[in-house]
């Protein structure tokens, strides 16, 4: 198959997530590269995608795979199952990219994503590309593509870098979309291997588990997709790195419609029923949410919806409107028990978190806490606290992080620039990784940050009034699952010297 454009998502599932990666992790379709991917097609390209992640890069890799699309241009998408994996995906990116390099040099390669568009200049000089995207990618395409054919000169490429005498250059600056609708408007679903080679994160399916056959629930967790219905986030967290891709602090919608025609699809043309919204804040507009569900329920559809919402956005009077319209699992970003640690990093919370995660379960709905152990003015006391918090809240599941300085946050423009604080490698960046090296806190050293984390994550989940609760939840399957996760023992090079 000869293809203008081939676009790979990389990846390396077993170096990011050590065993975890047998069955505990989601494996989640390309959603960003799905959208460019329908814009280019929608041009007029033809166009392929290849996931890694599921299809694998075997020795041969760029023979094996370049030799059956014959491209015109190669687009590595540099994501990860949320927005801040991006660089800890750079060091698969980079193999892959020197292989193509290593089989055919002179087919075109361009790398875009979160690490690359947050160090567009550093990401050209060091790997074996010839094109950075930095930002959302689309008009950037439009015009490589173009300048590519011949159709169009380097200044037409908003967003592209690219090499002049052994240099570095900007063509122009990023690009934003204007109109999501008529500029990102169709996923390319039918370009991947299928919907069915994907699987949903082990909680967002636990109030499936004891209808599953499957020891590992993949029966439950298939067919799995990801889908935005915005773009960007109105707030600016001092840790966090979308920014780097969206621009300035702000939020743009496609329209209900349109989200709900791409669920139509999912459902009726792919069979999914498990959904996550990768909207950084989907719980944010009342209106339009309270409309989307009501064009959701009306469809009568049997979803497992997973949205995303910070504790003081959470609308108590959508509620039952979200429950009704199949959203089961709310993540909110809680981080800290600690306000003064919270603030320091420009993450207010102007209502009680209890109150919040108490009225979400009532309606029927799990919560999934994102909690962060390492914040700059965090010391064990206040990381003891965040801990003695969660317990008490009992979330039903609960991601508990390291804080890394991830390029494109404003904590990266802070310690970037201090030996020995940052990792010495991207795969450092890595929470579940054997080279994960968080950032130290001004009382903390990283290694001190990194054994609490990971020992409090076995204190969470051991804790008897916790498993009785998951066990009255959910059935008695969940207790085997926790246990068999908890067996799972994730090295750490930090922790073995």
């Amino acid at each position: 198959m000869k293809c203008d454009v081939l676009f790979i998502n990389p990846g390396d599932q077993r170096r990011t997530y050590q065993s975890l990666d047998e069955e505990f992790t989601a494996i989640a379709p390309p959603a960003w590269a799905a959208l460019l991917a329908g814009r280019v097609r929608g041009n007029g390209h033809t166009v392929a995608l290849y996931d890694v992640n599921v299809e694998g890069w075997p020795r041969d890799g760029a023979s094996a795979v370049l030799g059956g699309y014959d491209p015109q241009l190669i687009v590595l998408m540099v994501y990860g199952h949320q927005p801040s994996a991006s660089t800890q995906t750079m060091p698969a990116a980079s193999r892959i990219a020197r292989d193509i390099k290593a089989f055919n040099k002179e087919i075109p390669l361009a790398m875009g994503g979160t690490h690359p568009s947050a160090l567009p200049e550093r990401t050209l000089k060091e790997e074996a590309v010839d094109f950075v995207i930095q930002g959302e990618g689309a008009h950037a395409l439009d015009g490589l593509i173009r300048y590519l054919k011949g159709k169009g000169g380097i200044g037409d490429m908003p967003g592209v870098w690219y090499k002049e005498a052994g240099e570095a250059r900007q063509a122009a600056a990023p690009a934003r979309l204007r109109n999501l609708d008529g500029e990102l408007g169709e996923y390319a679903w039918d370009l991947l291997p299928g919907l069915d080679r994907y699987r949903a994160h082990n909680m967002h399916c636990f109030q499936d588990f004891e209808r599953s056959r499957r020891d590992d629930f993949s029966d439950v967790r298939s067919p799995y997709a990801v889908v935005y219905t915005s773009l960007g986030c109105p707030y600016f967290c001092h840790y966090c790195c979308i920014h780097a891709v969206y621009g300035k602090p702000s939020i743009r919608y496609w329209s209900v419609e349109r989200v709900v025609s791409w669920i139509d699809t999912l459902v009726q043309r792919h069979g999914v029923r498990n959904i996550r919204f990768d909207d950084e804040l989907f719980i944010l507009d009342p209106k339009r949410v309270e409309r989307f569900c009501d064009m959701l329920i009306e469809r009568s559809y049997d979803l497992n919806l997973w949205a995303y919402g910070r504790v003081d956005t959470v609308d108590d009077r959508l509620l039952r409107k979200l429950k009704a319209a199949g959203v089961n699992w709310v993540c909110l970003g809680i981080e800290s028990a600690n306000a003064r640690v919270r603030e320091d990093v420009n993450k207010r919370i102007r209502r009680d978190i209890g109150e919040v995660v108490r009225k979400i379960q009532s309606q029927g709905m799990y919560v999934l806490g994102n909690y962060m152990f390492g914040l700059p003015e965090d010391s064990l006391e206040t990381m003891e606290e965040t801990l003695a918090s969660a317990m008490e809240l009992k979330c039903e599941f609960v991601n508990f992080y390291t804080v890394m300085a991830y390029p494109g946050s404003q904590l990266y423009e802070r310690f970037s620039d201090r030996e020995g604080v940052l990792p010495e490698s991207w795969a450092g960046f890595s929470q579940h990784g054997y080279e994960t090296k968080p950032l130290p806190t001004r009382y903390v050293s990283a290694q001190e940050v990194l054994r609490f984390r990971d020992e409090a994550f076995h204190r969470y989940f051991t804790n008897p009034t916790y498993l009785d609760m998951m066990k009255v939840k959910f059935g008695r399957k969940i207790l085997a699952h926790l246990e068999k996760m908890l067996a799972v023992k994730i090295r750490r090079r930090i922790l073995e010297q």
